[in-house]
């Protein structure tokens, strides 16, 4: 009897056999006739025949119609900028004596008691010389010497609540003449400090001493840079950014110019993605009145001739397989996400196109517009090939981008010229001399600038948290209690409150609608009432100058800002001092403003029309 079989497996053992085709075949298996494999890593040159195969793997003998550049020529013509215009929009002369950021974010000096001090001590020493001037130590610490505040004002209030404040002036007051009272009556328009000393000393003195006069404001000019005066600053209050335009020939007659506009200065650092070209209609800088600026116009250099060199970076493949890369900056090891093309553009041109480009130095001066004219390059087989800008596409292609490149403001358009702006590379900064974070408060419907480090009355910065509770226990012990002012014991077990406190360091900002509009608004600087019974009537002010806009002026001046330059994570600004050394060995000293991200939105606590339970009270 036939057994029972599975039908499928019937048909799969009927079903023709395929051999395979290839019978015999060649298999190369190493034999090490040692473990150890260090000495055949070594690519020792004496084995000619593996390195040619080595370099027939790498596709070394793989040529390409192609010669290596041995020359390059190139024409650049340059435009020095000559003018600056800052918030006053009227354009004054400018050289690169002076750095652009010194420039652009020096502002007036904090006249604290150190300083203050300093200046009198050397005012002292300048007058050393004049032994046969009788009393004129005398005579001017009479004059200008340090003065307490006036009686019960915020001045003399703020100086009393700081211990360190008051003692620093008690001991300067007689002994050292009021710095910054000398450099204003000197400086001051009505002539102040001549008109005395035309009352007090002989011409002949009186002439000895104005010599010193010229020395002194000499030295104050090279120890601070400060601007000549409010409007020659660039620091816009609406916009919380520097906003300042400068400009260079455009032609070689000097007539007409290029515009370079920078209205988003915040970052601390000036460079040529700081300013865009004004390309408007009749875009150009209208002199001060009174300005003379010296038209040079652009000038045209001679073509100079280079041997280009090949570029090396950090990490860059070698040109020959048997050099190792140095292991520094690994950019095979970059693993970027799919979106992330800056990366993989920049992991492209390092492992692969390296080694195509060339580098033809040129040398520039700073502060200078510079436009290349032409490069052409020869090779080793006498080409020559005239090399375009890669910017160099169809007008209506909006999607071209180039490197260093400046923009145009109205047609969108790329300049191809190189803005080399007189910047500094290395500054020293010192610690906050101010701190303001402004931060929304969602819950009370306002934006509050909170003054976290203040200018303090002796040198530095001071806590503002510190300052204003010192403030507080100040007025609270000057002010006297008596029978109207003591609370009532009742026997409620609560208390009706209009409304809540916050820490005087905080400056409240309200939204205002923009005039003629009933949608747009802007912040406006308000003031919290000082609650504290039989203290000035006056409300509380900031006591930083970031926050102190407007409140010298005579009318007071409204302090508004554009609601969208706080955004929700906040904003930051602060004001440090600065020092550099520029390329011709002065040493600069400024005082700037930076702005940063802030931390977040904050809460003051404020709450009006409260009901609380009364302080010790306890429930029967």
């Amino acid at each position: 009897m036939e057994p029972l079989i599975n039908l499928e497996l019937k048909a799969e053992l009927l079903s023709p056999v395929y051999r395979p085709a290839v019978k015999t075949w060649n298999r190369l298996e190493v034999r090490p006739r040692q473990e150890n494999f260090d000495r055949s890593l070594r690519a020792e040159i004496r084995d000619p025949l593996w390195m040619v195969c080595r370099q027939w793997q790498f596709g070394g003998f793989k040529s390409v119609d192609a010669g290596t550049a041995i020359k390059a020529k190139v024409q650049v013509n340059t435009a020095s900028l000559n003018r600056y215009a800052g918030r006053s929009q009227e354009a004054v002369g400018y050289t690169d004596t002076l750095p652009l950021e010194t420039r652009v974010e020096r502002e007036f000096v904090s006249f604290d008691l150190m300083t203050r001090a300093q200046m009198g001590k050397h005012w002292f020493k300048l007058l050393e010389k004049f032994n046969d001037i009788g009393d004129v130590e005398e005579k001017y610490l009479e004059k200008y010497s340090f003065l307490e505040p006036d009686n019960g004002s915020d001045e003399e209030n703020q100086l009393r609540s700081d211990y360190k404040s008051w003692q620093t002036l008690m001991i300067l007051k007689g002994r050292v003449v009021d710095g910054e009272r000398l450099y204003s009556a000197i400086r001051s328009v009505e002539k102040e400090h001549e008109i005395w000393l035309g009352d007090k000393f002989t011409e002949e003195e009186r002439n000895k001493i104005l010599e010193v006069v010229q020395e002194f404001v000499a030295w104050f000019g090279r120890v601070y840079s400060q601007p000549d005066d409010i409007d020659d600053t660039s620091w816009s209050d609406s916009h919380l950014e520097y906003q300042f335009a400068c400009a260079a020939p455009a032609d070689k007659a000097g007539t007409d110019q290029t515009v370079l506009v920078a209205e988003q200065y915040h970052q601390g650092h000036l460079d040529w993605y700081s300013v865009d070209i004004d390309d408007r209609r009749d875009a150009r800088l209208n002199d001060q009145p009174g300005e003379s600026i010296v038209d040079a116009g652009q000038e045209e250099h001679k073509p100079i001739s280079f041997i280009p060199n090949a570029i090396e970076f950090s990490g860059m493949p070698n040109v020959r397989w048997w050099e190792f890369e140095d292991s520094k900056i690994n950019l095979g090891k970059i693993n970027p996400s799919t979106s992330d093309l800056a990366t993989l553009i920049l992991a492209e041109f390092g492992l692969v196109y390296g080694n195509d480009w060339c580098l033809v130095p040129y040398d520039l001066e700073v502060g200078t517009l510079s436009e290349v004219q032409g490069i052409i390059v020869t090779d080793v087989f006498g080409v020559r090939t005239s090399i375009r800008p890669a910017a160099d596409t169809a007008e209506t292609d909006r999607t071209r981008w180039g490197m260093y490149f400046l923009n145009a403001i109205e047609s969108n358009q790329i300049d191809r010229r190189l803005f080399l702006p007189p910047a500094v590379g290395k500054i020293l900064e010192s610690s906050p001399l101010e701190k303001v974070v402004l931060t929304r408060d969602e819950m009370a419907n306002m934006v509050w600038g909170i003054e976290e480090i203040i200018p303090s009355i002796v040198s530095g910065g001071r806590n503002g948290y510190e300052a204003a509770t010192d403030l507080e226990k100040f007025l609270l012990a000057k002010t006297p209690t008596s029978p109207e002012t003591n609370n009532v014991d009742t026997d409620a077990m609560i208390e009706y409150k209009l409304g809540t406190q916050v820490p005087e360091n905080w400056i409240p900002f309200i939204p205002v609608h923009n005039p003629g509009s009933n949608r747009d608004i802007r912040l406006q600087r308000a003031a919290m009432p000082r609650l504290i019974p039989g203290a000035s009537d006056k409300p509380v002010e900031p006591r930083g100058a970031i926050l102190h806009h407007g409140l010298d002026e005579t009318p007071r001046q409204p302090y508004l800002f554009h609601d969208e330059e706080v955004s929700k994570a906040g904003v930051q600004i602060t004001r440090t001092y600065q020092r550099v050394r520029w390329w011709d060995g002065k040493i600069y000293t400024w005082l700037g403003r930076r702005k940063s991200t802030g931390k977040g939105q904050g809460s003051s606590g404020l709450e009006f029309d409260r009901i609380a339970p009364v302080e010790n009270k306890v429930s029967e």
